[in-house]
């Protein structure tokens, strides 16, 4: 009987801090140009994953249009519309390892995916398929977190014009621009 609560208890953990899919739904009439990052909130915040460059979500591209960005897991989303080719994993606050989108560790199932979850964005937005950026609309965003306390989950420019939030519903991470 223990053993049978115990692989439960390991499968539940497991699901609970899977990697999850993440959508970035870009409404807003700018280029997103940021970092997407995941950790592990409940054992000191690593390991942590994030891009090593920044992931571009052109202006309107959104679910409604099929243009949205979705990475189901880090390996497969290479084959989503915005792949990012290498992850940033750091093990401890010390030490960067870079990994290729197909390195095995990274894979389904995997410790690394298995251990972490999508949490935080660091972003500023340009003119469309320019580098003129926009500094009203960038921001640092984030769920609440052990590892990201009192990160902002919403974010409105100073004029109004824009915003940006980042949430999650079953299991999906979200992070939308208007």
């Amino acid at each position: 009987m223990k053993k049978t609560l115990l692989l439960l208890a390991s499968a539940a953990a497991s699901f609970a801090y899977s990697q999850g899919t993440l959508i970035i739904n870009n409404y807003s009439k700018y280029d997103y140009n940021g970092f997407m990052g995941a950790g592990n909130s409940s054992v000191g915040c690593y390991p942590r994953v994030g891009n090593e460059a920044p992931i571009i979500v052109p202006a309107d591209s959104h679910m409604g249009n099929g243009h949205e960005l979705v990475y189901k897991d880090y390996l497969n989303q290479f084959y989503s519309l915005y792949p990012t080719t290498n992850w940033v994993v750091y093990f401890n606050p010390n030490t960067p390892t870079i990994m290729s989108w197909d390195d095995v560790n990274l894979s389904p199932g995997g410790t690394i995916s298995n251990t972490t979850q999508w949490y935080f964005t660091k972003f500023y937005t340009t003119l469309p398929g320019t580098n003129t950026s926009n500094p009203e609309f960038q921001a640092n965003l984030g769920l609440s977190s052990p590892c990201s306390p009192g990160s902002m989950a919403y974010y409105t420019t100073p004029s109004g014009d824009n915003s940006a939030e980042i949430f999650v519903i079953s299991g999906i991470t979200y992070l939308q621009l208007y």
